[in-house]
């Protein structure tokens, strides 16, 4: 399983990278469209319709990486609390929701990208098949899901070790 986890992280990292990569062209891109129609009154034909495809799969390249490291925002006042059991207990409870809602999500994600297929949806300017860019964005999902699945199976097993055992692996994602 630690393999796994290696490289799905490995692989979540180099996604996000890319999400990032989008991210920074996509802000090149309106800056120089802002520059050109205010010096030249010459915009950039087509930068709303690549952001708007583009901007799907940027989002979801950085889910799978978020929810590897565990950068979520968290509340863990009742784990301090209640101590080491009652936190264990909290982190998988919190994983299991999560991956509940991730699984929803790329549920969703597959018929709407064939709906859009079915429609024949284009972009406005550039008339591009707005489909495959929400299919990619939909397996994105789907590897953020596995992730998820992998970040919940390591903290059950958390859950269960004795704290006087030493783990097998890291024993959280995020020290991965």
């Amino acid at each position: 399983m630690n393999m796994i986890w290696t490289r799905s992280l490995g692989l979540a990292r180099a996604l996000a990278l890319v999400g990032f990569t989008g991210l920074l062209v996509l802000a090149l891109m309106t800056t120089l469209d802002v520059l050109l129609r205010w010096l030249f009154k010459a915009p950039l034909q087509g930068v709303n319709d690549v952001s708007s495809v583009v901007m799907a799969v940027v989002i979801a390249a950085c889910i799978p990486a978020n929810l590897a490291m565990k950068q979520n925002i968290r509340v863990e006042v009742f784990g301090a609390l209640g101590g080491r059991l009652v936190h264990k207990l909290l982190e998988t409870l919190s994983s299991a929701l999560t991956l509940f809602f991730i699984l929803l999500i790329a549920w969703q994600f597959v018929p709407y990208a064939a709906s859009l297929k079915a429609n024949g949806d284009r972009t406005w300017v550039l008339g591009w098949p707005v489909w495959p860019w929400w299919s990619v964005a939909a397996v994105m999902m789907w590897l953020a899901a596995f992730v998820q699945a992998m970040v919940f199976a390591i903290d059950a097993a958390a859950l269960f070790r004795r704290s006087d055992e030493s783990p097998s692996h890291n024993d959280t994602p995020s020290a991965a």
